[in-house]
Parts: structure tokens; C-alpha cells; sequence
């Protein structure tokens, strides 16, 4: 046997490798079955000694198993490793990606709110310029109906200038008229006074009155002829007016309204104002229009030339 483990130091140490195995597995039971007895383990221990080396084979086999399984815990411990490494690093990426989501939902909420009061920044301003438009309006047309008050104030002071001057005019001239009246008076006192001069004066006083009358005579029927081609001309101006008078849309009633038109030579538009009109605005408007589309106004007949006025007043009812 001695000569078997000189020639085989290999299996010798498979041998001395499988005792203490033995040995081992031996103290682990010990530890386990302290009441029994350690002569029966010794005993053990010799029959192994003793007992036939093993073949060569069956230790490589047996080696190539404790290999094995040490390949295989190795590989276990490293999987774990791998695994418990793969399991951190995920376990960081979904740290990471849990504080980047944190961070990209804190941006989102940020801007969010930005917007938000960005919106609300702009409505406010918004209204703002609403409002301020609002008031300038406000302010407009209330300056434009002051203006108007003023320019009706300034009006109504001239028409009422005007109309005094011509009551001076009038008085003035009725003071002339009872002048002259009374002038003749004393004239026709004087020449009754004087005897000698009461026959020729008569005479002459009558052919005066028979050329007074012819002359008023001529002169009525000149202001009947001047009448009727007054009423022509003026027909006429408010015909052509009519004519290129264009209804408004929306206007609704269209009542008589007086016209106090200035004009020129040639019929010539200086002016144009109303008199007592109670149609709406627009309906003024278009009046006003028509007059000036009018524009030369008519002129009298030929060899009625007098009867030219440069005010003209006259009440246009639409058909």
C-alpha cells in the first residue's frame, strides 16, 4: 500500500484532501452528538485509512464535481454580484429619472404659471386699453357736443344781431317815411297858404298824381309780373334741389324743412343753413346735400334779373 501512494502522490493527495473532509464533516457531527463516544470515530477514521486507495479516475471525477459546483457557486456569486449591480445602477437610473421628472414637472409648473400670468397680465391690459378707449370716446363726445353748443350759441347770437339790425334798419327807416310824410305836409300847408301859386300848384300836383298812379300802376303790375316770375325762380331752385335729393336709408319720416341758402353770382353756394327742420340728422344731411349738388342754382327768366336774391329762404318737402 506504501508503495502504491510513493508511485501515486496525486492520489495521496486526493486521499488527504478527502480525510479531512471526513475530519471535518466528523467535527460538524460531534458538535451535533456530543453524548457519543470518540473511540467509535477514531475506529472510523482507521477503517478509512485502511481502506483501498481510490481509483484515479473516480478522484478526478470527484475533483472535477468540487470543481464544478465551485465554478458553479462562483458563477452564482457573480450573477448575484452582476444582478445586485444591474439592480443598483437601475435602482439610480429610476432615482435619477424620478428627480429629473421631479424637475422637468417643477419647470412645467413654473411655466405654466408664467403663462398663466402672462394671460392674465395681458387681459388686464387688455381691459385697460379697452377702458382707456372707452373713456377717450367718452371724452370725444363730450367735446364734440360742447363744441356744438357753442357754434348753436354763436349762431343764435348772430342771427339775433342780425335781427336787431334790422329793426334799426326798419325804425330808421320808417322815421325817414314819417319825415318825408311830413315834409309834404308842410309843403302842401305852405302852397294852400300861397293863393297865387294854388292854381298852378294844383295843376301841377295833378298832373303829378296822374303820373304818380301811371307810375304805380306800372309798378303793381311790374311786382304781379316780378310775383309770378319770383315764384318761377324760386320753383325752380327747389326743383333742381328735388331732383338731386337722394332719400337716406333708415331715415324714416321726412318732414318739410325750411332753407336759408346764401348764393353768388352765377348761383354761386355760400351757404346753407336750416330753419325749423325736425328731421333726424341723416335726413339733414342729405338736404344739405341736394343743395349743393343744385349748385349753379337756377337764375331768373331774362329781363327779370332784378328779382335775383342772394338769401333765399324756402321750404323743401320731399315727394
Amino acid at each position: 500500500m506504501l508503495g502504491t501512494l510513493k508511485n501515486n502522490p496525486r492520489a495521496v493527495l486526493y486521499s488527504v484532501v478527502l480525510h479531512l473532509i471526513i475530519i471535518g464533516l466528523a467535527l460538524l457531527e460531534f458538535s451535533g452528538q456530543a453524548a457519543k463516544p470518540i473511540v467509535s470515530k477514531q475506529g472510523m477514521l482507521d477503517k478509512t485509512i485502511k481502506a483501498e486507495i481510490i481509483d484515479q479516475k473516480q478522484l478526478d471525477k470527484r475533483a472535477q464535481e468540487i470543481k464544478k459546483k465551485q465554478v458553479d457557486k462562483n458563477k452564482k456569486i457573480k450573477e448575484k454580484n452582476r444582478l445586485d449591480k444591474l439592480a443598483k445602477k437601475r435602482a439610480a437610473e429610476l432615482k435619477k429619472k424620478k428627480e429629473v421628472d421631479k424637475k422637468n414637472k417643477a419647470a412645467t409648473d413654473k411655466k405654466r404659471k408664467a403663462e398663466a400670468l402672462k394671460k392674465k397680465k395681458a387681459e388686464q391690459k387688455k381691459a385697460k386699453a379697452v377702458a382707456a378707449k372707452k373713456k377717450k370716446a367718452e371724452l370725444k363726445r363730450k367735446a364734440d357736443a360742447e363744441k356744438k353748443r357753442k357754434a348753436q350759441v354763436v349762431k343764435e347770437k348772430a342771427e339775433k344781431e342780425k335781427k336787431r339790425k334790422a329793426e334799426v334798419a326798419k325804425k330808421k327807416k320808417e322815421a325817414a317815411i314819417k319825415k318825408a310824410v311830413d315834409e309834404k305836409r308842410k309843403q302842401q300847408e305852405a302852397i294852400k297858404k300861397a293863393e297865387k301859386e294854388a292854381r298852378l300848384k294844383a295843376e301841377a300836383e295833378q298832373r303829378a298824381k296822374e303820373a304818380e298812379l301811371k307810375a304805380q300802376l306800372a309798378a303793381e303790375e311790374r311786382q304781379r309780373a316780378d310775383a309770378s316770375e319770383l315764384s318761377k325762380y324760386k320753383s325752380a331752385i327747389i326743383n333742381k334741389i328735388k331732383g338731386n335729393w337722394r332719400r337716406p336709408p333708415n331715415s324714416g319720416e321726412n318732414p318739410a324743412c325750411e332753407l336759408h341758402v346764401l348764393q353768388g353770382p352765377g348761383g354761386i353756394i355760400l351757404d346753407v343753413t336750416f330753419g325749423r327742420c325736425p328731421g333726424s340728422p341723416e335726413y339733414r344731411a342729405s338736404v344739405e346735400l341736394a343743395v349743393y349738388k343744385a349748385e349753379p342754382l337756377p337764375l331768373p327768366a331774362k329781363g327779370f334779373e332784378n328779382l335775383f336774391q342772394r338769401e333765399i329762404n324756402m321750404a323743401f318737402k320731399p315727394k
